[in-house]
């Protein structure tokens, strides 16, 4: 079977010739020394520990799981794995050594500085696609990653409905994805989520027990379970390490096929623990299960520090669950800059790290290459040269220079309850020179038209990215709009400002329109920002700088200026000491609804973008968590979106706070929210007083 999964990438290089000075495009080796000379034909010799073709090399072999060694020589290439995975690490760094005047020559000694190194499919959101999932193990093979963790939150089957089988045709597409892994060397390993309904019952129990051989009877050899953002019963550590022992003991070990088990626990990061609860699962949990851990809060990067904390605590080598690139708490943003802060010397303190990415997958690779550079070979890691390669690896040669522009202005998160901050963003902007601005406004104008047109050269990526890129176009329109304004007002042409102004109004209406997975079904729908760490607060605050100093001057067209009771942004809509939520994302015509406490697992469901409307002068209230409008009835709309039916007057009072009234063909309601009752009401006189307060 080894033979047969490694027999294509043989013949791939079967015609391989040795050559000098060949620069990697690969991450750098454990071990490489160059030695010279070259040859028109090359005879290339594989195989694994105790195989005869390489008997003699078994010294030199670095003798850790997946280790390899390549000797390459003018007349024979050698590539000799500590085992099969070791193998195919090896033909597949040859594959990617070879370039135009073929293969380097020299020795080469690589082995992995963490046993287990993957990706972890756990984000809220749209799950990826079959198609998507396989590709991604092509990927993952290619970056010597090892393991894929299957748990999309909102899979019913992982999660709501755990105790049930797949259907015949989703349990089809689990074993496709199980093939599709082991060819590429990956574990597949599928999680089961049953903490927000478990009895702990012999019952119960059972139903663990049978979900995961069902799974086994498909084609799944290695399983987690998560319990993970659930509270009341669920979340007691006794009960957890004893299914854990027990699911261990009637099923793991009755399979001589099937991987320790993994779990992630309800305290998964150190801002989250507290009283016995990581030291009753690491006493009383079997030591073979290994257990995740998100860092010292739920976004996190993880320094040699953490890692003495969290194994102290439960007796074993924690496993990293990387929550970057993640992004289902800041949706509207897409994370494509350089993967750093993880500590280069923490190899050794754990049992394996993966990430979780964006839902967004081809984009994800860009971390997710660094991620699996990291892992490989940390002591080594360059996050520069490694987010480097992998924006040269993802897109093809012409648009290299677009692409890189592209990641440069989307690295930064904004502001989060999480905390985690990514700077070096916009690389380029300084507020200068207006001809300095207009280059840079011209070139991110330039590289984002320079993708779209180019779409079908980099299909997968660019379909990803083309809402971002519509927005990062408009970035460029309004900065140029606000050049215009800038030269209009030195030369006191009041005429030519009004008609940039207009232009970066409309410009900036046609962006706050785009939408990323708004198709029906969609679990979360995202608005995409770009250059959101300097660029874009520079555009807003010129521009209503210039828009004082013309009123200042200029009397022509006053009425095209808007008055603003609460700045763009986004909001936390309390009344009575509660924030107004969307607790039903999936329900179209929910109504929105009061919660006591804050939501720090889905803050988007809390979390109102409240922006004016320049054609009316009134607010639209938009949750974030599917970007669904809020109607004049107190529920999220169906209908299309109506600047007529759903804007707002927000309304200052005296003592603070803002009265919500409806307005045009919604009539003039106003707002209330009553102490004893969960949703909004409406009445004529006398709204409720609303604290509208900045998320920061």
């Amino acid at each position: 079977m080894r033979r047969k999964l490694l027999a294509g990438l043989f013949a791939l290089l079967s015609a391989g010739i040795c050559a000098q000075g060949f620069t990697f495009p690969t991450p750098v080796f454990q071990e490489y020394t160059p030695t010279d000379g070259m040859s028109a034909s090359t005879k290339i010799v594989q195989g694994v520990r105790g195989d005869k073709a390489v008997r003699s090399y078994a010294s030199r072999i670095p003798a850790v799981a997946g280790g390899y060694l390549i000797v390459a020589t003018p007349k024979k290439i050698v590539v000799a794995g500590h085992d099969a995975d070791g193998l195919f690490y090896g033909l597949k760094s040859l594959e990617a050594m070879r370039g135009a005047e073929g293969v380097p020559c020299g020795i080469v000694r690589d082995w992995p500085a963490m046993p287990e190194r993957g990706i972890i499919e756990g984000f809220y959101g749209n799950p990826y696609s079959h198609a998507e999932r396989l590709r991604l193990f092509d990927f993952m093979g290619a970056q010597k990653m090892n393991v894929y963790v299957y748990g999309p939150k909102d899979d019913p089957y992982h999660r709501t409905h755990w105790r049930v089988p797949y259907p015949t045709d989703e349990a089809a597409r689990i074993t496709e994805l199980a093939e599709a892994a082991r060819r590429n060397h990956v574990q597949f390993v599928w999680a089961i989520h049953p903490g927000l309904d478990i009895r702990w019952n012999r019952s119960d129990s059972l139903a663990a027990l049978g979900k995961l051989q069902a799974m086994y009877d498909i084609g799944v050899r290695a399983f987690c379970v998560f319990f993970d953002d659930i509270g009341g019963e669920g979340t007691r550590a006794e009960k957890q390490a004893d299914l854990l022992n027990f699911l261990t003991e009637e099923f793991v070990r009755k399979h001589a096929d099937v991987a320790p088990l993994m779990m992630c626990p309800t305290q998964y990061n150190k801002a989250w623990s507290g009283g016995d609860y990581l030291r009753t699962l690491g006493t009383r949990m079997d030591k073979s299960v290994r257990i995740m851990w998100t860092g010292n809060t739920v976004v996190d990067m993880i320094t040699r520090e953490d890692m003495e904390w969290i194994n102290k605590q439960i007796g074993r080598k924690a496993y990293i669950w990387l929550n970057y690139p993640v992004t289902d708490y800041c949706i509207d943003h897409l994370l494509m800059g350089p993967t750093y802060g993880n500590g280069l010397d923490i190899a050794d303190m754990v049992s394996g790290f993966c990430s979780n990415p964006m839902e967004y997958c081809k984009a994800s690779k860009v971390s997710l290459f660094s991620i699996a550079d990291y892992a490989w070979n940390t002591a080594a890691y360059d996050s520069i040269a490694s987010w480097e390669r992998a924006m040269r690896y993802l897109v093809p040669e012409p648009l290299h220079e677009a692409f890189r522009t592209f990641c440069e202005n989307n690295v930064d998160l904004g502001p989060t309850g999480h905390g985690l901050r990514r700077y070096g963003e916009s690389p380029e902007w300084v507020d200068g020179e207006p001809a300095d601005l207009q280059a840079y406004f011209n070139k991110i104008g330039d590289s984002a038209r320079r993708l779209l047109w180019a779409k079908d050269q980099a299909p997968e990526m660019v379909g990803e990215i083309e809402p971002w890129l519509k927005a990062q176009a408009a970035v460029c329109v309004r900065g140029l709009c606000i050049l215009d304004m800038r030269q209009a007002l030195a030369t006191a042409d009041s005429v030519k400002f009004i008609n940039a102004y207009e232009q970066y109004v409309q410009t900036g209406e046609i962006a706050r329109q785009l939408r990323s997975r708004d198709f029906p079904g969609s679990i979360k729908t995202a608005a995409p920002v770009v250059a959101t760490l300097h660029v874009e607060p520079w555009l807003r605050s010129e521009a209503k700088r210039l828009e004082k100093a013309y009123r200042s001057r200029f009397a022509y067209r006053l009425d095209v200026f808007p008055v603003q009771a609460v700045p763009d942004g986004t909001y936390y809509i309390k009344a009575n000491g509660r924030y107004l939520t969307d607790l039903t994302p999936s329900t179209p015509g929910a109504r929105a609804v009061f919660t006591a406490e804050r939501d720090t697992i889905n803050p988007q469901r809390q979390e109102w973008t409240v922006e004016l409307s320049p054609a009316t002068g009134r607010y639209s209230l938009v949750c974030n968590q599917a970007r669904r409008y809020l109607n004049e009835v107190g529920r999220f709309g169906t209908n299309p979106y109506s600047e007529l039916w759903n804007t707002y007057e927000l309304t200052p009072q005296p003592g603070g706070g803002f009265t919500i009234r409806n307005a045009q063909n919604a009539g003039t309601a106003y707002w209330r929210a009553e102490p004893d009752g969960d949703g909004l009401t409406f009445s004529k006189e006398g709204g409720t007083v609303f604290e509208i307060i900045k998320v920061e």
